[in-house]
């Protein structure tokens, strides 16, 4: 009997069009990750910890530039009405210009004053390198948002595996011959064309001079707390190591960039894949919030709940793993590779909340939990700092793993208030049945 009910519920799951799609999300990152699991192998051996140092303060400064990039267009054509879809992609495609030219003048602007702050001319070529990537991204933009419209998520998965495995290759071999910090740096802009040419070839769009345009100011209003919510995420993703470089020094930013790599990488894979396939499908219930409830119910407990046991797992396994693959000369880092893994376990539950109020078109919601987490946990690392960095990751992981609990459920209570404000009462027991995970 017990073998006939698992086997009824594997059935349900794999007809489940949400569970599909994270899990081609999920196996695209799961093999990027591997690749970059074996490249980071090379890295560690091949790279001292000043070179880890200067790629990690080259990359994050990329990372927190690209944000601009991630401003809630693509949700917001995701959710755009039919009759009104040529219109929006108009105005999408205008908004993804300014957004690319002005991340890479402000790559090239970051670059100069980091250049100048550590007193090291190659981190200004790096930074030029990279704010190619932005202007190679633009043509792309527009039908990559169709395709998470048209919920082509296998598609789109097989993108990002084959441009991330070139960067991984491109990365080892790179470091194999010497280049240092730049075998980093440089696969980031020689694989973009891999990634512009996959889009283009699944799908082409061209702007309709017919269809016009919809007020910018539409599109403002919508991704403007969007785009404050995933500043703050990549602040808070981000920031963190140039506080560890700022306080600690470029070799324990190296020290620090391995445990991150090594560790917190799984969750990233695993919370993408359900953030990416969750929001299309609860966007498109949008217009009946008891349906859309009652999907992030379903979603909550096949996916979510079961993604955080896999990195609590990972947590644990951390102190084996780390030595096991890294090597020896890194089994001090287990700790801190343990410790980030475990604050993460509660971002399933925060993630899944923050696409479910976007979905709803509530996104200062998310903006406002965003500002709490990100200062908090930055302020804890920056205070556990002063004690050396097995002390401010410790602090500020668990700080993220109760915040993030806790503003998954503020959020979900601030969403049920507006739904009755707005005369959805029947909406209110699937989102209680979600938190408790009961079943509906």
């Amino acid at each position: 009997m017990a073998q006939a009910a698992m086997q009824s519920w594997v059935k349900r799951l794999t007809h489940d069009s949400l569970v599909r799609n994270a899990g081609w999300y999920g196996l695209a990152e799961t093999v990027s990750r591997v690749s970059r699991l074996l490249t980071t192998i090379i890295l560690a051996r091949m790279l001292t910890a000043a070179d880890l140092g200067v790629a990690a303060i080259a990359i994050t400064c990329f990372e927190l530039v690209r944000v601009l990039t991630s401003n809630g267009i693509s949700q917001w054509i995701v959710r755009a009405s039919g009759d009104q879809l040529a219109a929006a992609c108009n105005t999408a495609h205008r908004a993804a210009i300014i957004a690319c030219l002005g991340a890479a003048a402000m790559q090239i602007a970051v670059g100069v004053g980091v250049s100048w702050l550590m007193g090291r001319g190659e981190l200004l070529w790096m930074m030029v390198c990279l704010a190619g990537v932005y202007l190679i991204m633009i043509p792309g933009l527009v039908p990559v948002y169709l395709l998470q419209r048209d919920q082509r998520f296998r598609a789109l998965a097989g993108v990002g595996v084959t441009q991330v495995l070139a960067d991984n290759v491109l990365t080892a071999i790179l470091a194999l011959a010497g280049f240092g910090a730049w075998a980093i740096v440089l696969p980031k802009l020689l694989t973009a064309p891999v990634w512009l040419f996959g889009v283009l070839r699944l799908r082409r769009w061209h702007p309709d001079a017919t269809a016009g345009t919809q007020p910018m100011a539409e599109l403002v209003r919508y991704c403007g707390p969007v785009l404050g919510s995933e500043c703050l995420t990549a602040l808070r993703l981000n920031l963190d190591k140039l506080l560890v470089w700022a306080l600690l020094g470029v070799e324990m930013l190296g020290v620090y960039y391995f445990a991150f790599n090594a560790g917190i990488g799984l969750s990233l894979v695993l919370t993408t894949a359900l953030s990416s396939s969750l929001y299309p499908q609860l966007a498109a219930l949008s217009a009946n919030p008891a349906d859309m409830m009652k999907r992030f119910a379903s979603a909550f407990r096949h996916l979510v709940a079961p993604v955080a046991a896999v990195l609590a797992l990972q947590s644990v396994a951390a102190f084996v793993y780390v030595p096991l693959v890294f090597g020896q000369h890194w089994s001090h880092a287990a700790p801190l590779v343990a410790a980030l893994c475990a604050s993460a376990i509660s971002k399933p539950f925060y993630d899944a909340a923050c696409q479910l109020v976007r979905a709803a078109g509530s996104p200062r919601i998310e903006l406002m939990s965003s500002a709490v987490l990100t200062t908090a946990t930055l302020a804890a690392l920056a205070a556990g700092l002063t004690n050396g960095l097995g002390a401010g990751i410790a602090i500020s992981a668990a700080v993220a793993f109760v915040l993030q609990a806790t503003l998954a459920l503020a959020m979900l209570h601030l969403l049920r208030s507006k739904l009755c404000d707005r005369g959805y009462r029947r909406s209110i027991r699937p989102i209680q049945l979600a938190t408790t995970g009961a079943h509906t």
